[in-house]
């Protein structure tokens, strides 16, 4: 029989273990949390429900959007403000409010849109698109006749323009099939050396036999004006040239390059134009390639999601790469472009689960070097500095449907997620909008309580301080007074512009020429950034 004494002590212990593990085990939403979080945002939208969430650091959220069908797969917040996401059969774009500006019906178009789709600066739509052909137009091609299905897919590349709220046309196409050489069959008009050609593609270069080059990614660059592809199936990254007409894509001249539409740059699997071995491979059934953010640490550079690391089927890696481009040629080096490796990379770790997909997932970088990493399988996003110390991690809490799991429950499979974007806290797609968090997803979660509590009250006033967007003849117009210690202005190269102590005001004057500008607010130790458009 306990004594009082031993009783007092088992409710103590019992207390403890109970404390614990609501403190430290959280399995879904906000799971681990430093002051060191980049500031910014996180958009994503879950693969098994018709949601789509925007949160805080302390993973509450601040915006949500409710579909009429799953995603196929991606989603971007624009620079107005508006999200486009990719659903099952539609395109829509959506307000703030949710309300629908533009949907499109792709299935009923005929348009087999899957895993990604690009925003351009001009308000079209980049999308991948099935390519399928039958099993004679693969041979009539070269394919070799015992690699070939029924069906064969191959992808391709259209450019969408949105026509009033329900409607779109194509203004751009660019397909692989008119990219392909082959060695098999001597009859075909493609019929060539391949080594000789690294600008086109090996139609035989793999045996699969349905999906040929399963393009999971999709990445523009407007000064370039060049598109970058990720090929999961041929363990390859390809550049092609955005700036040729729709004929000049299916050819080999025109464009700025004078190449067409054929590939300017291919890496991460050179025996795929029959050169190195396979020590030169570097990508395996990679995903999610992109240019880093101009005005980020590492831009213009090339960052990557390694599903299957160094092929081993051990672990996934994020990593870095700098093509080498000489007046606008890329470069090779022993007949295989360059760079010869990687400029950084990253495999480990997330509190205690090595990082390991063998499907989808994705990676991205801040404007600090840090990245954001997606673990599909785990429904996770999380933070890591460049050293690899994680400094962020959440769960995704929302299952199939409307299910939406509760705290220390740990989620099936179903709360899965394609890939998380995190836009920093001065992205001009914010200007104007109500920022304020409207509480977790999930029923209960102690690290969201403990980040939110440590806020500090400066942080919290400089959240609330927003400002018209764009501005007109010299006033920058605050939604409230605002005491700060100082506000800067910085225009687009970095040039302090204006600077404004010790201000007490609605608003401040300032003589601009029409751009864009950055607004840095400071108050003791805290600084926000705002992003501004003077007309």
């Amino acid at each position: 029989m306990l004594t009082p004494i031993k009783k007092k002590h088992l409710l103590l212990v019992l207390f403890i273990l109970w404390t614990k593990q609501h403190v430290y085990s959280q399995t879904i939403g906000l799971v681990h949390h430093t002051t060191e979080v980049s500031d910014g945002y996180i958009l994503f939208t879950p693969s098994f429900n018709n949601k789509v969430y925007l949160i805080n650091n302390c993973g509450e959220t601040v915006n949500e959007w409710t579909f009429n069908e799953q995603p196929g797969l991606t989603c971007y917040l624009l620079e107005n403000g508006n999200l486009l996401r990719a659903g099952k059969n539609y395109l829509e774009t959506r307000d703030w409010d949710n309300n629908i500006v533009w949907s499109f019906d792709m299935e009923t178009a005929g348009y087999k849109q899957h895993h990604d789709i690009e925003p351009l600066p001009n308000g079209n739509i980049l999308c991948i698109l099935n390519d399928i052909y039958s099993s004679s137009e693969m041979v009539s091609a070269g394919k070799d006749p015992s690699f070939v299905n029924n069906q064969v897919k191959i992808d391709k590349i259209i450019e969408l323009q949105p026509i009033g709220n329900n409607n779109a046309v194509i203004v751009w196409e660019w397909k692989f099939m008119d990219h392909l050489i082959q060695d098999y069959d001597n009859t075909k008009l493609n019929f060539g050396n391949i080594i000789d050609h690294p600008e086109l593609i090996d139609l035989n270069f793999n045996d699969l036999s349905s999906d040929i080059t399963h393009v999971n990614g999709i990445d523009y660059n407007s000064s370039l004006d060049q598109i970058i592809l990720s090929a999961r199936h041929m363990n390859e990254l390809y550049i092609i040239d955005h700036s040729t007409t729709t004929w000049e894509a299916a050819s080999h001249s025109g464009g700025n390059a004078n190449k067409g539409g054929d590939i300017l740059w291919r890496w991460g699997n050179p025996r795929a134009y029959k050169q190195g071995t396979t020590l030169n491979q570097k990508l395996f059934l990679q995903h999610d390639a992109k240019w880093i953010e101009t005005g980020y640490t590492d831009e213009g550079k090339i960052s990557v999601f390694n599903n299957d690391g160094d092929g081993s089927a051990a672990f996934s890696s994020v990593h870095i790469l700098t093509p080498d481009i000489v007046n606008n040629i890329y470069q090779k080096e022993n007949n295989i472009f360059k760079p010869s490796s990687f400029e950084w990379s990253w495999q480990g770790s997330i509190l205690g689960s090595i990082v390991d997909e063998g499907r989808k997932s994705g990676a991205h970088s801040l404007p600090n070097g840090n990245f954001i990493i997606t673990e599909t399988s785990a429904g996770r996003i999380s933070e890591i500095k460049k050293d690899g110390t994680l400094i962020w991690s959440y769960v995704n809490p929302t299952g199939a449907g409307t299910n939406i799991y509760n705290q220390f429950v740990t989620p099936t499979s179903d709360n899965n997620l394609f890939r998380g974007e995190k836009y920093p806290s001065n992205y001009i797609g914010f200007s104007g909008k109500n920022l304020s968090p409207s509480g977790i997803i999930e029923n209960q979660n102690s690290t969201s309580t403990s980040c939110i509590n440590s806020l500090t009250i400066d942080e919290i006033e400089l959240k609330t301080i927003k400002i018209k967007n764009p501005s007109e003849h010299n006033i920058i117009q605050f939604n409230k007074i605002v005491n700060l210690d100082s506000v800067t202005i910085i225009d687009l190269n970095g040039k302090i512009v204006s600077e404004h102590l010790n201000l007490k005001s609605d608003h401040i004057t300032a003589t601009l020429e029409p751009s864009i500008y950055f607004l840095k607010l400071k108050k003791k130790n805290t600084v926000q950034y705002l992003k501004i458009l003077i007309n």
